[in-house]
Parts: structure tokens; C-alpha cells; sequence
């Protein structure tokens, strides 16, 4: 897959500063890590050399067209409250589909407990999707050279990854884990993300033996060129999970998919 989007990449890093800088000094007491926070963070993480198969560089969702106001002397019939279609609960024969790009992540599908209790030394080390049979390892994942998120080795389609500059799961704000959908030998890790939908559930194993269950708010698929950076990456209150793989048609001469599966999910409860 095509690595998305870090907060701190080039482009939408100006745009997301200055769309997030409101909700970021109302929530910075929170402790959340915001999506600024986590770009700076990255600039302080040693490079890797990156994945030469992936190509493409994704930008922000474009911000909307201001409209010319009409003139002063023209009455206009008072519009109903417009609605901004949000992310869709998912689930097999449910079509997935975009976001407006202003449009928040979806409700969660639960009441969310306090965050987990977390140390410096945490990191996440299994997955697991028990309605989509997923039970993988995950490994820590950092930025590549084109300041883009480095994302697991092909080689190794069955392994997950965690974006290490973000939060880990359990801890207030969004935690990000990568995945394949495939490779030239088959189904990768996340073949069947697309079929995950709302009120299913994640389990996340990590170092402290602590076993932390996310529900599933809703499932996204979006085009990559359109990549939901505020929405994925933007300050919460609650711990949280985004799940992403690739989607869409596959591009033999990119060596890329179209879309970006994305699942968004919500801290529910602490099973271990």
C-alpha cells in the first residue's frame, strides 16, 4: 500500500496548522496528541529508507471554494441546515463510501472509558479482528525520507504496523495502525478490512500484558489523492483507532491502489 499522509508532511502540514489551531488550544490540557504535535514529532524520528515498490505523495482533502455572497437587494428563501454525509458503519453489501471532506469522524459506537494508563516504554504487539479472522504481530513503524509513514515490508504481507510518532493505543487521541491488502503471492493482513463494520470489534495486546478492546464507529473508502489528514490524525478526548490498507483499483504502473480503506474505531474497554 501507499503510505497516507502524516500530519507533519509537506502541504498538509500549512493547511492543518492553520484548520487545527482553534481545536488545539481548546483540547492541548486534554494531554491528546494533535496532529501538529505528532508532525514535529517526526521531524525528531531518524528517516528509514523507503519501500521503493510504493509510489504516489497524498495531500489533505482540499478546502472548499468560498461562494460570492449575493447582492444585498435579492431576498433568498432560507435553506434547510445543510447535513455532512459522515463515515458510513460499513459491513458487507454496504457500499463504502467518502466523507465530505469537513465532516467529522464518525460517532462512536460506544460510551468510551477513561484512557489506559501508559508509559513511555508501551508499544503495541498484536491485532486482532475476530470477525475478519485478522490475528497479526505489529511492528513500530516511522517516517520515510519523503516525510510520508513508512509502512510494513512486503515481504512480510501477514504483519501489521503501528505509527510510532502518534498515540498508543489506549492513550487519549487517535493510534494508527497500517496494513497491506496484498502482495504478488496473495491476501495481505488486511484483505478483508472493507468487510469490518460499526459495532465490531479490535483487540489490541500490548507490551504491559494489557489487552484493550476498540469498537467499530464506522468504515471509510476514499480516494488517496483525497486523504481525510484532519479527520484521521485530529485531536479527541477519547483513546482511539484508525485501521487503513489500500482499496480500490490496483495500478500496475504505480504499483498502487486508488483508495484507502479506513476504520475508525473507539476505545471500549480493557479486558485484561
Amino acid at each position: 500500500m501507499t503510505a497516507p499522509p502524516h500530519p507533519g508532511g509537506k502541504g498538509a502540514k500549512e493547511r492543518l496548522r492553520a484548520a487545527a489551531l482553534p481545536a488545539a488550544l481548546v483540547a492541548g490540557s486534554l494531554g491528546g496528541i494533535a496532529a501538529i504535535v505528532a508532525g514535529l514529532l517526526t521531524y525528531l524520528a531518524p528517516p528509514v529508507e523507503p519501500d521503493r515498490t510504493q509510489e504516489g505523495v497524498l495531500a489533505a482533502a482540499p478546502v472548499p471554494q468560498q461562494q460570492d455572497r449575493p447582492a444585498a437587494d435579492v431576498v433568498q428563501q432560507a435553506a434547510e441546515p445543510a447535513m455532512l454525509p459522515t463515515v458510513g458503519p460499513g459491513g458487507p453489501g454496504v457500499p463504502l463510501t467518502a466523507a465530505e471532506p469537513a465532516a467529522p469522524p464518525p460517532m462512536p459506537s460506544v460510551k468510551a472509558p477513561p484512557p489506559v494508563r501508559t508509559d513511555a516504554r508501551t508499544r503495541p504487539t498484536k491485532i486482532s479482528i475476530p470477525a475478519i479472522g485478522v490475528s497479526a504481530g505489529l511492528m513500530s513503524l516511522g517516517v520515510q525520507k519523503n516525510r510520508e509513514i513508512a509502512v510494513p515490508p512486503l515481504s512480510k504481507p501477514k504483519l501489521a504496523g503501528w505509527y510510532q510518532h502518534g498515540p498508543v493505543p489506549g492513550q487519549i487521541g487517535p493510534a494508527v495502525i497500517l496494513g497491506h491488502v496484498n502482495n504478488r503471492q496473495g491476501p495481505a493482513v488486511f484483505a478483508r478490512l472493507h468487510q469490518v463494520k460499526r459495532g465490531q470489534k479490535i483487540r489490541i495486546t500490548r507490551t504491559d500484558g494489557k489487552v484493550l478492546e476498540f469498537t467499530v464507529d464506522g468504515v471509510e473508502k476514499i480516494r488517496k489523492a483525497r486523504f481525510p489528514t484532519a479527520r484521521v490524525y485530529s485531536n479527541l478526548n477519547d483513546a482511539s483507532l484508525r485501521v487503513i490498507t489500500c482499496g480500490g483499483i490496483y495500478d500496475p504502473r504505480r504499483h498502487s491502489y486508488t483508495d484507502n480503506i479506513i476504520v475508525y474505531a473507539t476505545l471500549s474497554k480493557r479486558t485484561r
